[in-house]
């Protein structure tokens, strides 16, 4: 089980990291040009705006979304081709559990990656947004957001990547495990993964932005 995990960490988190980080630095960019540029907000005001959207919204929405294209179809596809090879009953006769041996790694693998490939989001966005607000340095923007850090943001971001990742692994693992033994069926239940799990995270993403909104 330990193995699995490793390599599902591996291949769902470590190997996403440069792409989580370029969406991160695009998306510094890209809000503190549009604060800056179109509300004439301060170098510092942009920041702000930046740290606390992307924490609380646009980062876990976006790992999640880099999160689904790189492993959902590949965990649905995967355990879909097992059962249809009939991988899974020769699990079964050996006594090994199908829900220890293949569903908790990727479902635990799934949450820490995302977790994992947030915080490099993160990163690479207050880095991006700080180079470019040309008022002031590198240093100075950074050493500013830092101390504006808010724990609650930061930790509503990785707690909402950690339920995006785990959302996403379930569904991908059930569409996977509910395959017949036609092997037409893997290429409809990849695409389904796909498409069940952005529209799981997007309702859940609104579901939790109206209940912060009321217990406010």
């Amino acid at each position: 089980m330990h193995r699995v995990l490793l390599r599902q960490l591996y291949f769902s988190g470590v190997q996403s990291i440069g792409v989580s980080a370029l969406a991160g630095a695009a998306m510094g960019a890209i809000v503190i040009t549009l604060v800056q540029g179109n509300f004439g907000q301060s170098g510092a005001r942009a920041m702000n705006v930046l740290m606390i959207s992307c924490m609380q919204e646009v980062g876990p929405l976006m790992v999640a979304l880099i999160f689904i294209a790189r492993s959902a179809s590949a965990i649905a596809t995967e355990l879909a081709a097992m059962k249809v090879a009939g991988e899974l009953r020769t699990l079964a006769r050996l006594g090994v559990s199908v829900v220890h041996y293949l569903i908790w790694p990727r479902v635990v693998a799934a949450a820490l990656s995302c977790m994992l490939l947030f915080c490099y989001f993160m990163v690479a966005a207050l880095l991006s947004g700080a180079l470019a607000t040309p008022q002031s340095g590198l240093i100075a923007e950074i050493d500013h957001s830092l101390s504006q850090l808010n724990l609650f943001s930061l930790m509503l971001g990785l707690g909402k990547s950690a339920v995006f990742g785990f959302v996403t692994s379930v569904s991908a693992c059930y569409l996977g495990l509910s395959a017949g033994f036609a092997s037409t069926e893997i290429p409809r239940l990849a695409s389904r993964a796909v498409l069940v799990s952005i529209v799981a995270i997007l309702l859940l993403d609104a579901l939790i932005a109206v209940l912060m909104s009321r217990a406010a």
